[in-house]
């Protein structure tokens, strides 16, 4: 009985963590999302303006294309917009992996570093 007790209070304590996030209910909301988490992880070295942030309903996440923004004031190649990389942004709590890392697989965010 104890164990059963332990073991339910360990999967209260982590549902209630895992859904302590907020809630992302549309693109433009997932778009924002995107922004902040692009300056706050350091995901680009381009300033927030020079980046355009497409995105995609794919039911119960947000898929989210980072692109550079090419203009007289961010530069770059005219009527070229490469993607840098991608996002999936969970609808329910805003959890959220990149392949902003390598390129190639989604992974976690890592931490924020400290100042």
């Amino acid at each position: 009985m104890m164990r059963r007790a332990i073991v339910a209070a360990t999967f209260v304590a982590c549902s209630c963590a895992w859904a302590g996030g907020h809630a992302v209910t549309t693109g433009d909301d997932a778009a924002t999302k995107a922004a902040g988490i692009t300056q706050d992880y350091g995901l680009s070295k381009d300033k927030t303006e020079c980046l355009l942030f497409d995105t995609a309903d794919k039911g119960t996440y947000f898929l989210v294309r980072v692109r550079e923004n090419h203009t007289d004031a961010c530069g770059g190649a005219a009527g070229v917009s490469p993607t840098l990389f991608f996002l999936k942004i969970r609808k329910r709590d805003g959890y959220t992996v990149t392949t902003a890392y390598d390129g190639e697989h989604y992974r976690p965010l890592k931490p924020q570093a400290k100042d």
